[in-house]
């Protein structure tokens, strides 16, 4: 798998993101949504913008020797991120537990706090979630470790890092300029579309964790063994 098939794949699991997709939906939904789907978007496409600069400004840094260390690195963490979403998925299969059902219900609330939000606090909101927790840190890593060290140019460098982001933030910017042009009249489908995630977020989950996971899971003992 060369470089850019691997930050290709990176991206498209950092960009399965149902809550990501659903907190917009949320926002589209709050009244204002052409102001605040904006803001929330501009803010998450900047936070995950800000977090893949830094880590390609510090790329060459943190791999010290880039041709001998890089597959072992990028192989360890591809393997620890597969190893960890194939253990949320096995532990997704089993009926949920008190726990499980109290940290939903922390979401339903904070999903009906985004539909009562101003805008100021959605971008702040977007761009936290753009930064993103340990998974989307760790494949921006991968990514952004692959793009400094893969040999290419400035300006092949940008393009790379450029689709990187678009691919990794779509299902946010995407709704987002929907509603953008249509406005209200994107209000029903925005609607159907919250209620279907909603109702399938957790097979989503689990069955896209369980794809992904298998995915970086061989990858990353394929770059440990031929490293």
């Amino acid at each position: 798998m060369n470089e850019v098939t691997q930050v290709l794949l990176y991206a498209l699991v950092a960009g399965f993101s149902p809550l990501a997709f659903l907190a917009i939906l949320a926002v589209l939904g709050s009244g204002h949504g052409r102001v605040n789907g904006s803001a929330f978007g501009v803010g998450f496409l900047l936070g995950q913008s800000l977090s893949l600069a830094v880590i390609l400004a510090f790329g060459v840094a943190t791999v010290p020797n880039p041709d001998r260390n890089h597959p072992t690195f990028t192989g360890i963490l591809e393997l620890l991120l597969g190893v960890a979403m194939l253990a949320f998925a096995w532990q997704a299969r089993r009926p949920r537990d008190p726990l499980e059902l109290k940290q939903e219900s922390r979401s339903s609330a904070l999903l009906a706090r985004l539909r009562d939000i101003r805008a100021r606090t959605a971008f702040m909101f977007g761009f936290l979630l753009g930064i993103g927790g340990i998974k989307r840190l760790t494949l921006t890593l991968l990514a952004g470790t692959t793009i400094a060290v893969g040999g290419f140019s400035t300006s092949e460098e940008v393009g790379l890092a450029a689709v990187y982001i678009l691919i990794a933030t779509v299902l946010v910017w995407a709704p987002a300029s929907v509603y953008l042009v249509a406005g209200s009249r994107a209000d029903a489908w925005n609607a159907s579309a919250q209620a279907w995630v909603t109702a399938n977020q957790r097979r989503a989950t689990v069955l896209s964790t369980l794809v992904f996971g298998l995915i970086l899971t061989g990858h990353g003992l394929l770059s440990l063994l031929t490293s």
